[in-house]
């Protein structure tokens, strides 16, 4: 039988850390996913506070599955690039020093493989990104899990074949690809051996073709199906409750894991 893997995303709960790991104890979650740029932060963990974080994650049976890095700007983006790619060469090697080597990351869009009026290729300039991090994940254990679900489907396959430099994943939002008027069960089909994370979330499209999040269950989503194809791909990763769109986002991930672990039992 399929080992289904829950997660909640640490930054729903709020307040202080104990208090906040205390309460994903309670969703019965399996793993936590934190993340590295508001949350935990390498400035603010040293060693010493890495185990005594690992020794308490252990007494509320929980694991850190899995962290996230959101970046303001995409990495297609000249401004601030340099600064930005060691931001997150610094994530992935602090992902793997907590226990985790899956670090999601928003990639910005896909630019088109054409010269600009700049006479730069900015997809050129993607591609050089992402092989950096992944050949700097490789060296130090970490996987880039990047965000695609903006991007066509086609383009992001092609670009997926252009980094070789070291492994590299994809962070599966259903509800995104769903928002899209996307099926996210026959996506992830064409995704599922690059799939590295997969968002518990769920959204609802009105009729200009925007889409709104809203607590998982009361979407578009179809859950049952799913969790039935990750079975079928014996999709080994985590699932991970995060922001909702409702008005308790953490009494909406409780409620996300449990909604899974019913459907998955019947």
């Amino acid at each position: 039988m399929h080992r289904l893997r829950c997660c909640v995303a640490l930054s729903v709960f709020g307040g202080r850390l104990k208090s906040s790991l205390k309460r994903a104890a309670m969703t019965r979650a399996e793993g936590i996913l934190v993340d590295t740029r508001y949350g935990i932060t390498p400035s603010e963990f040293s060693s010493t506070s890495i185990r005594h974080l690992r020794k308490h994650l252990d007494e509320l049976g929980l694991t850190l599955a899995a962290t996230s890095f959101p970046t303001r700007r995409g990495f297609a983006d000249r401004r601030d690039l340099e600064a930005r790619v060691e931001a997150v060469r610094s994530a992935l090697t602090f992902a793997r020093a907590l226990g985790t080597d899956v670090v999601t990351l928003g990639i910005g869009p896909i630019p088109s493989d054409e010269v600009n009026e700049a006479g730069r290729n900015d997809r050129d300039l993607l591609v050089e990104v992402l092989n950096d991090l992944a050949r700097h994940g490789n060296h130090v254990g970490a996987i880039p899990v990047i965000d695609v679900a903006a991007s066509d489907l086609e383009k992001f396959q092609e670009l997926l074949d252009d980094v070789d430099a070291g492994p590299i994943g994809v962070d599966f939002n259903p509800a995104a690809w769903s928002g899209r008027g996307i099926n996210p069960v026959e996506t992830f089909r064409e995704l599922f051996d690059v799939v590295k994370h997969v968002w518990v979330r769920d959204a609802v499209r009105a009729s200009d073709g925007s889409f709104r999040e809203v607590p998982v269950g009361r979407g578009e989503v179809a859950w049952d199906e799913m969790l039935a194809v990750l079975a079928e791909a014996e999709y080994p990763g985590w699932l991970t409750a995060g922001a909702s769109g409702g008005d308790n986002p953490a009494d909406d991930a409780a409620g996300a894991v449990s909604m899974l672990r019913t459907i998955s039992a019947s």
